[in-house]
């Protein structure tokens, strides 16, 4: 009895509405720091930065609530310095406000490279030579001679510059290339079986070069490389094909010999 008279007291109901405003109030604050700390609610759109310079975009990020963080730099020939090249994440993503979008932007100094050896290449393996390392061929400039598109000298601004020196990507390499003029034939020698410094020799004797070397899949090692012979050429050696002097001869190079005496056969 003393019980339900408690229950029915005003000390006891004072009590509970106390309890309840406590919880409500727990609630409230667990839920504000909730939505204060996921921000829960509240996304916004990712705009597109690619383009941009990275300097620019702070305030536009600004009021959108977003953050940045330059994450990575590469160089990427015809953009500028600081220019946004990747984000993540994409333009028009929605994400939470204060998220931190991550930049890819091109760099602002141009990587170094090692200047390749052009001399005594042909002009077409020198232009490969080029590209691989990111450089690019400019003038090509040639000079009479007994070889045919044979580069001389490679030059940057107008000064020779040695295999190994420090250049940025991109330069701009200008080269000199030696021209055979000379309108004299010569019989093309055969190269069958012949290593490929004996097919040089073979070749230089009859003022020809080596041109392409295509190995087959028989050349897997430098050994390998170095033991292939030639079981093709082109052009063909059948005793009345001719060539201007200086000009290029390409080979096929293996190391199955069974290769080689079938063309040698097919040959006679």
């Amino acid at each position: 009895m003393t019980f339900f008279k408690f229950l029915r007291s005003k000390t006891f109901l004072w009590q509970l509405l106390f309890m309840v405003i406590a919880v409500v109030l727990i609630f409230v604050i667990l839920g504000w720091l909730l939505d204060a700390y996921t921000k829960s609610g509240k996304m916004v759109l990712v705009p597109d930065l690619k383009g941009h310079h990275v300097a620019s975009i702070e305030l536009e990020l600004r009021n959108s609530d977003l953050d940045y963080e330059v994450i990575d730099s590469v160089y990427h020939d015809g953009h500028r310095g600081g220019e946004i090249v990747e984000q993540i994440p994409a333009s028009g993503k929605k994400v939470k406000k204060g998220r931190k979008i991550l930049l890819t932007i091109n760099a602002f100094d141009r990587p170094k490279v090692k200047m390749p050896r052009l001399v005594d290449y042909s002009l077409r393996n020198a232009r490969v030579a080029l590209e691989g390392k990111g450089l690019k061929l400019g003038k090509v400039l040639y000079r009479s001679g007994d070889n045919n598109e044979l580069v001389l000298e490679q030059r940057v601004n107008g000064e020779v510059i040695k295999e190994g020196t420090e250049v940025a990507k991109g330069t701009v390499v200008d080269l000199i290339v030696e021209r055979n003029n000379s309108t004299k034939q010569v019989i093309v020698p055969s190269c069958l079986g012949a290593t490929i410094h004996i097919a040089s020799l073979t070749l230089a004797d009859k003022a020809l070069k080596v041109g392409d070397l295509h190995y087959d899949s028989s050349v897997v090692t430098s050994e390998d490389t170095i033991a292939a012979v030639v079981y093709q050429q082109y052009p063909m050696a059948d005793g009345t094909q001719l060539m201007t002097v200086g000009s290029n001869v390409h080979l096929w190079l293996t190391t199955d010999m069974q290769k080689v005496v079938d063309a040698q056969i097919s040959a006679e």
